[in-house]
């Protein structure tokens, strides 16, 4: 018998992605505070929070291909930021009218953070316009389509390790553009 306790999250996703329930109840034991922690934070609300957590955790079950997931810290940090997103343009949808079409549910949502998003999104896009036609397309591959760095090198018949270092190269150049806007974000506080 495995003592599941001592087993680092990298095992535990290889016993994940055989189905292993044990491994799956570890995971979801250790880190679903945190995500409900995040959830809560940019929700506000419990009951919807906790809604996150498990679809965020099924998705970990049901779609995603554990044995790929290098950090699963990051793997679920993103996974949550996404969430919370999809939630929020799920509601925006719902934000401007209700059954009669009237405007009465405006102070329920933070537009303020919708579109800031959109505002970081685009600064982002036009970065990546920038770059260099091929990298451009790796970088969509890989980010938009989730094809892995083999599946890319064989579409664009090149190598799997140029496919990983354009992909760096281009993260690298994110992570600038999303430390500057941390930086003015901080600032126009």
């Amino acid at each position: 018998m495995k003592a599941y306790e001592s087993i680092p999250d990298s095992e535990l996703l290889l016993y994940l992605a055989e189905k292993d329930h044990t491994a799956f109840t570890e995971l979801y034991t250790r880190h679903w505070k945190v995500v409900y922690a995040i959830c809560l934070n940019r929700i506000k609300e419990p009951a919807i929070a906790e809604d996150l957590v498990q679809d965020i955790f099924l998705s970990l079950w049901t779609h995603a291909q554990p044995q790929n997931i290098r950090n699963l810290e990051a793997y679920l940090f993103q996974a949550t930021k996404f969430s919370i997103i999809k939630h929020i343009n799920k509601s925006q949808k719902h934000l401007y009218t209700n059954e009669h079409g009237l405007f009465d549910q405006l102070e329920d949502y933070n537009l303020d953070e919708v579109l800031h998003y959109k505002w970081v999104k685009e600064l982002i896009f036009q970065e990546v316009e920038k770059l260099p036609l091929k990298t451009q397309l790796i970088f969509r591959y890989s980010r938009q389509d989730h094809l892995n760095s083999k599946e890319i090198a064989d579409k664009l018949d090149i190598s799997p390790r140029t496919v990983e270092n354009q992909i760096s190269k281009v993260l690298k150049i994110l992570r600038k553009v999303v430390k500057t806007i941390i930086f003015f974000a901080f600032f126009s506080i």
